[in-house]
């Protein structure tokens, strides 16, 4: 059996085009023509069912697009699966997907940060500000 090759930038690019699509449609064609749905509430549980009705929309219309574009984001990452799982794929991703990349790349970015981070003597740190033990006690070299 072949294995599909995976196209991580195609994927990505792919799925911000839908996102940025879908959320632009819920926007202009469904919260402006629906005030309840465009006005944040003072009742955090009305505001909370707000949202969970935006994000219902925003998966139908990514679902739709997918499915009328033919957008294969799963064949993209190597998954073989038919149009039906591809557009329930796009539609989950679109409207949930969003908040679970920016906590993905918020990890990433912590991480690196904390990887890359030189504490005032010269020692490396680990994600917790540790220092390394590699390098613990190593004095800074003098700046000139």
């Amino acid at each position: 059996m072949q294995q599909v090759p995976v196209d991580f930038t195609g994927f990505f690019a792919t799925m911000a085009a839908l996102s940025a699509s879908s959320q632009t449609l819920v926007e202009n064609l469904l919260k402006r023509h629906i005030a309840w749905l465009d006005n944040k509430h003072d009742d955090k549980r009305m505001d909370k069912r707000r949202q969970a009705i935006i994000h219902a929309l925003a998966f139908l219309v990514g679902t739709a697009l997918a499915w009328v574009t033919k957008i294969q984001p799963l064949h993209l990452l190597g998954v073989e699966a038919g149009m039906t799982m591809n557009a329930l794929a796009a539609g989950v991703l679109v409207s949930f997907g969003g908040s679970l990349l920016d906590e993905g790349w918020g990890a990433i970015r912590a991480f690196k940060k904390a990887q890359q981070q030189l504490t005032t003597d010269g020692t490396r740190t680990d994600a917790r500000g540790t220092p390394d033990r590699r390098t613990a006690g190593v004095a800074e070299p003098p700046r000139r």
